[in-house]
C-alpha cells in the first residue's frame, strides 16, 4: 500500500498516481466505495481490502458518514425536474463533495484506495429505459489520482434491463449458505429483498424492489416535526401512534407494488410527490394525528415487505432467515412490526453475520469496482431482466 503522503510547508501534498493496469494486478486491493442513497440524508464511505477475482470476503479499514448539505439537498429535492444546467451543476457540486470526503478519510485513516467505486446520486429513474446518476467521477479520480467505477446501472439498462437492484449478486457473494435458503432485505429509501436459494440448488437468485422503506416515513417525520427531524428517531413518533388499518390497506394496495418483477421503484414513487398527495388526504390536526400517521407508514414498509415475500419467494428456496440491513434497521419500531408480521421467520440484523447493516450499500458498490476490474459480469438478468449478464460501471482515470 502507498504511503499517504504528509503534510509539506502548511499544504497538503497530492497522491502519488495509482495507474489502471497496476491497480488491475493487484492483490488484495484497497478499495473505497461511496453511496447516497434516494433518502438523501447523507454519503457513507467505507475503504476495504479486498482479494482479487470473485470477492467473496473483505476486511474493513475504515469508514465514515457524511450528512448531505442542506443546499445541496434542497437543490435535489426535484429530481426530474431539474433542468439541463441545474443538473450539470449538481454532477460537478456532488462529484466533489464526494472527492472531499473520500479525501478526508484516506488521510485521517492512512489507507490510501487503489480503486474507489461510487454509485452517485440517482436523479431520475424511469423503469426499463433511463437512469441518470449525478456525481462527476472525473473530480474523485483526479484528487485520489486513482481509477474510479462509477455509472453501475447502465450497461444493464442497455442490455434490456431495469438496472436495480444490483445488490442482489452482493448478497450471493456474502451471504449464500449450503442447506437453507436467506432473505436478505435492504431498508434504505426503498425497500428490497433479495432471495437467496441453498448455495447447492442450483435455482438462480431472485431479487426486486418491495416498496417504500424508510423515504414516506422520513419525509413525514420532517413535517411532522417543522423541519427539525430528518427522520422518525428510534422509531418513537410511529410508536406513540396507531396504524389506520383502512388508510393502511388502500397504501398496500397500491398496483405498483403488484407489478411483478422485474421491479424497481424510487423518488418518482414514493417520494415528495406521494406524500403531498398522503397530506392532502389525511390532514393530520395535531400530535396525535402525526403519530397515528407515521404508524400507518411504518406499517405500511412493513406491509408491503410482508406481501412482497408472500407473494414472490417459491417455497423452493426454503428461506430461513431475514437479513435486514440499512438505515431501517436502527428504527426499533419499524423492526419490531417487521419480526412480528413475518413471525416465526427469524428477523436479524446483518451486523450479526459480520456485515455492518449501515454500510451495506458502499461495501457492495467497493465490491462491485473490483470485480469490474477483473472482467467479472455482476449483473443478474434473473433480477434486472437484462437480455445477459453484463459487467457494471464505466472506468474514469485521472
Amino acid at each position: 500500500m502507498a504511503p499517504i503522503p504528509a503534510r509539506s510547508e502548511g499544504r497538503v501534498e497530492p497522491f502519488p498516481p495509482r495507474r489502471l493496469a497496476e491497480v488491475t494486478a493487484r492483490d488484495p486491493r484497497i478499495v473505497a466505495g461511496l453511496m447516497t442513497g434516494t433518502s438523501m440524508d447523507g454519503l457513507d464511505l467505507v475503504i476495504l481490502r479486498v482479494p482479487k477475482g470473485v470477492p467473496r470476503r473483505f476486511e474493513l479499514l475504515a469508514h465514515a458518514h457524511e450528512p448531505m448539505p442542506s443546499a445541496l439537498r434542497s437543490a435535489l429535492e426535484p429530481q426530474g425536474a431539474l433542468s439541463l444546467a441545474e443538473a450539470c451543476r449538481l454532477d460537478r457540486a456532488l462529484g466533489l463533495w464526494f472527492a472531499d470526503a473520500l479525501e478526508r478519510l484516506a488521510r485521517s485513516s492512512g489507507y490510501l484506495p487503489d480503486l474507489v467505486g461510487s454509485h452517485g446520486q440517482t436523479v431520475f429513474h424511469e423503469h426499463g429505459v433511463i437512469t441518470c446518476q449525478l456525481g462527476e467521477p472525473a473530480f474523485l479520480a483526479e484528487r485520489l489520482r486513482c481509477p474510479v467505477v462509477s455509472d453501475f446501472r447502465r450497461n444493464d439498462v442497455a442490455a434490456g434491463g431495469c438496472g436495480a437492484p444490483l445488490v442482489p449478486v452482493v448478497d450471493r457473494w456474502l451471504l449464500e449458505r449450503p442447506g437453507e435458503g436467506v432473505l436478505t432485505l435492504n431498508l434504505g429509501g426503498i425497500a428490497n429483498l433479495s432471495v437467496l436459494p441453498p448455495a447447492e440448488s442450483g435455482l438462480p437468485v431472485l431479487g426486486f424492489d418491495c416498496g417504500p422503506g424508510n423515504m414516506v416515513i422520513d419525509e413525514l417525520a420532517r413535517r411532522a416535526s417543522g423541519g427539525r427531524l430528518a427522520c422518525d428517531l428510534d422509531g418513537r413518533i410511529a410508536a406513540a401512534g396507531r396504524a389506520d388499518r383502512e388508510l393502511l390497506e388502500e397504501l398496500s394496495a397500491d398496483p405498483r407494488l403488484a407489478r411483478e418483477p422485474p421491479l424497481s421503484l424510487g423518488r418518482e414513487q414514493f417520494g415528495a410527490a406521494f406524500v403531498e398527495a398522503l397530506l392532502a388526504r389525511v390532514r393530520p390536526a395535531d400530535a396525535q394525528a402525526w403519530c397515528d400517521l407515521l404508524a400507518t407508514a411504518t406499517a405500511f414498509t412493513v406491509e408491503a415487505v410482508a406481501r412482497a415475500i408472500a407473494r414472490r419467494v417459491p417455497a423452493a428456496y426454503r428461506p430461513a432467515v431475514l437479513v435486514a440491513s440499512g438505515g431501517g434497521v436502527c428504527n426499533p419500531e419499524l423492526m419490531r412490526r417487521l419480526a412480528a408480521a413475518l413471525a416465526p421467520l427469524p428477523v436479524v440484523a446483518s451486523d450479526v453475520l459480520g456485515l455492518p447493516a449501515g454500510l451495506k450499500e458502499p461495501i457492495a458498490f467497493a465490491l462491485l469496482a473490483s470485480a469490474r476490474l477483473d472482467g467479472i459480469p455482476a449483473g443478474l438478468p434473473e433480477v434486472t431482466g437484462a437480455d445477459r449478464p453484463v459487467l457494471l460501471g464505466k472506468i474514469t482515470e485521472s
